[in-house]
């Protein structure tokens, strides 16, 4: 990996070369079309946090432009290119700015949390609830496999948990997107290290924390999709799951710092992922507790010495 890294940030066309080769291959792989979208963020990412913003840029610019006329040669839309360069790309690119400027893990995550409040807020604004649209979705999926002779389980073809669903779908959507832009974030940071300072990025991640602020707007956010209904409490509990997923990051810090610290083995961090993969509600525990850390730091005052350390 430090090889490709170097390779990446030798010179602004070999980024291009490896950002654009993922891109196309997106399109003739398409079940890892996501994980090479990732890669081609990363490198935007790398470009950006190595080099320099605009050099980053100009390597975003340059992969879109072939990406996309690639698309356009191959009978697809370009806007389903330029789709996956504004949902991605560029705010990995954005959330990359951030961390150059700060030095700032946190403040980055908190970036790409803002990119996706504002993108939940244009689609509310734009277009009004969309749940009734995913509902119709749901639905046409529902008969195109009743057509087929398959059958939903009467829990999944219940009217009243699709409608629960449709309501969430849109926030579920951004989150991942969100996701994907604090993975490729995470790899772009990762890769730097190794360049510059290897093990550095271990430290900061096991140290990351969002801050106060951030902390207080979340949970606001949750009560008032806890106490309110209709629409307002649809788009508050969307807005909680954008929010929230920086906070997943932070649980996944406490864990990983706290197993150093205990000196348990690579197996404990296998198993945790394992449970998070085969038990998806577990990360939402994992979110709640990166959230509690605001106020509670977790890493203080369980890690060995935490006792002492608080009195």
């Amino acid at each position: 990996m430090k090889a490709l890294a170097a390779y990446i940030v030798s010179g602004r066309w070999q980024a291009a070369l490896i950002a654009t080769t993922c891109g196309v291959m997106s399109f003739m792989l398409p079940l890892l079309g996501g994980l090479l979208n990732y890669l081609a963020a990363a490198v935007v990412g790398l470009v950006t946090l190595h080099v320099g913003t605009v050099p980053g840029l100009q390597v975003l610019l340059i992969a879109t432009a072939v990406t996309v006329l690639f698309y356009q040669l191959m009978g697809v839309q370009a806007i389903v290119g330029l789709v996956m360069v504004l949902l991605l790309w560029l705010p990995s690119w954005m959330a990359a700015a951030v961390l150059l400027q700060t030095r700032n893990l946190g403040q980055a995550l908190r970036a790409a949390m803002l990119f996706g409040v504002c993108l939940l807020l244009v689609v509310f604004l734009a277009y009004g609830d969309p749940a009734t649209w995913w509902l119709q979705q749901l639905q046409l999926v529902e008969s195109t496999l009743e057509e087929a002779g398959v059958s939903l389980p009467p829990r999944l073809a219940d009217p009243e948990l699709q409608q629960q669903v449709a309501a969430l779908l849109t926030g579920m959507v951004i989150a991942s997107l969100v996701i994907g832009v604090i993975s490729s974030l995470l790899l772009a940071r990762w890769w730097q290290s190794l360049l510059v300072h290897p093990g550095g990025f271990r430290e900061e991640f096991y140290g990351l924390r969002l801050g106060y602020a951030a902390g207080l707007v979340t949970l606001a956010v949750m009560v008032t999709a806890r106490l309110t209904q209709g629409t307002l409490s649809d788009f508050s509990a969307q807005l909680a799951m954008i929010m929230l997923v920086p906070f997943l990051l932070v649980g996944l810090a406490i864990i990983h710092s706290l197993l150093r610290q205990y000196r348990r083995g690579t197996g404990w961090l296998v198993l945790v992922y394992v449970l998070l993969a085969v038990f998806p509600q577990a990360t939402l525990l994992l979110a709640a507790g990166g959230l509690m850390d605001t106020w509670i730091d977790f890493r203080r005052r369980l890690g060995r010495g935490g006792g002492e350390s608080g009195q």
